[in-house]
């Protein structure tokens, strides 16, 4: 019985999914959805307004420049920046609230990434911490610094107890975003899933792809003693700031919100290829804990956003995986969407390889065990992306690099490839123990573990695992 109703959960919710996806659905239009105070169909905007504690949510927004050209030298050491090469950057504002009973550690926050290479992360006092409300048009502000649908203001500094150096200001406007679209059966990248009540970790994408334009001011802050026959103080300074135009750029903003990240997971996002501007990729696997009796499922959502067109590969859509293979080298992942039938009907195969040599990673915060933020989660923003779409008749819509990925394997992810294209007796559904420690776990020919400690990863020995070709 306890396996009854997961079950029937997710066969509700993938039959919802394809339905919808196939379905002219016009009970009632995007437009008037979004238009209500219900915030299921507003997923920009803050969702915890009813939250105290154990919860956070955090807005992910990712800016890449056109290449720039830098006036002194060929690179710039203090922001990681390269002569005649494109600057990325990842400024993500949000919100945590601690457990009161054990910590009190609640705070909003603002981290920054340059070029995947540094990160910097400033703390404000919850009540900093401002968003519209369900009537009003989507912002939210931190401090000084404002987000909104149609840009940002930065205004950074760091202050005593934070972990940055960066001063960081500047304007920047989006042109024509890309929502995933939302309707009464499908809540953005979520799908029907999005209805089921005490989700660990919802995600949203706000935008595949938003044209940039405006400037960023980058400076080093410089912190010096000085001393009287009073007292000591500290006074802070500024390097040089680094002008940079984003005119030309292109964006992409996600979130997540809930009580806490998943125990493993696999992300990828770029938006940046070569031949085919405007066209967005995001994956994200996962293992999803239920809140019927402890019991937990993998599953995923990605899409491809391409001349205006979204394409689903989904848990909730009847999308499967054909290969997951995951290595220090590489990441490579082939998908099917569900098959369907009628004039109108398109059905696609994916196949993604994500180049992890040579990249660099950056370890974020992230929340931890419901007490406080810590940096934990290592993540790539400069992989590069090999994306092949196929037609149903094997036809290519879509060969290209993508630039500028973004890039997270966290956790034990055997227990994606077991679940997911693997092992077929693999258990989906109730896990009673932690997969690393199963017995069979290295036995299996097809399967081929790898761990090796990363150079930048003084602290920690990843264990990855894949599929190999035998």
């Amino acid at each position: 019985m306890p396996l009854v109703i997961p079950v029937l959960t997710a066969i509700v919710a993938a039959t919802i999914g394809i339905l919808s996806t196939t379905a002219n659905n016009n009970i009632l239009s995007e437009d008037r959805l979004r238009k209500t105070n219900i915030l299921k169909f507003q997923p920009a905007k803050f969702q915890g307004g009813n939250k105290q504690q154990r919860y956070f949510e955090g807005w992910y927004y990712k800016f890449v420049s056109q290449p720039i050209t830098l006036q002194s030298d060929h690179h710039d050491g203090r922001f990681a920046l390269e002569n005649d090469t494109s600057f990325s950057m990842a400024v993500v504002p949000g919100i945590f609230y601690s457990d009161a009973s054990v910590s009190n550690e609640s705070h909003a926050f603002i981290f920054v990434t340059l070029n995947g290479q540094q990160q910097h992360y400033y703390r404000f006092n919850v009540d900093q911490f401002s968003y519209a409300k369900a009537n009003e048009e989507y912002y939210i502000q931190v401090g000084n610094n404002r987000f909104t649908k149609h840009g940002v203001s930065l205004d950074l500094y760091p202050q005593s107890n934070d972990d940055a150096d960066l001063i960081l200001r500047g304007n920047l406007t989006f042109t024509n975003p890309s929502p995933w679209p939302v309707s009464l059966f499908q809540l953005g990248a979520m799908g029907p899933v999005g209805w089921m009540p005490g989700l660990e970790c919802t995600h949203g994408i706000l935008s595949f792809d938003h044209e940039l334009s405006g400037n960023l001011s980058l400076a080093t802050s410089i912190t010096s003693t000085r001393s009287s026959s009073s007292s000591t103080s500290d006074a802070t300074t500024s390097s040089l700031p680094l002008e940079i135009s984003m005119d030309g750029g292109r964006g992409y903003t996600e979130k997540d919100f809930g009580r806490s990240f998943p125990s493993l997971w696999v992300w990828i996002q770029t938006k940046t290829f070569r031949k085919n501007p405007g066209t967005s990729l995001f994956v994200s696997i996962a293992r999803i804990p239920t809140p019927f009796f402890g019991l937990e499922f993998p599953g995923f959502t990605a899409a491809i956003w391409h001349r205006g067109e979204l394409i689903p590969f989904a848990t909730w859509s009847g999308a499967a995986f054909d290969d997951i293979r995951i290595s220090k080298e590489e990441v490579y992942i082939a998908m099917r969407s569900a098959r369907r039938r009628g004039k109108r009907s398109k059905n696609y195969r994916v196949e993604i390889s994500v180049d992890r040599r040579n990249v660099p990673e950056v370890l974020l915060y992230a929340p931890v065990n419901f007490t406080k933020m810590e940096p934990f989660v290592w993540e790539a923003l400069r992989a590069t992306v090999h994306l092949r779409l196929f037609d149903d008749n094997g036809n290519i819509i879509i060969d290209d690099m993508g630039d500028y990925a973004g890039l997270e394997v966290h956790g034990n992810v055997q227990y994606l490839v077991d679940n997911l294209c693997g092992k077929k007796t693999a258990n989906k559904l109730n896990i009673l123990e932690d997969i690393a420690e199963e017995e069979d776990w290295i036995r299996r020919p097809k399967v081929v573990v790898v761990g090796e400690k990363y150079p930048s990863r003084e602290n920690e020995t990843a264990t990855l695992v894949g599929l190999s070709s035998a």
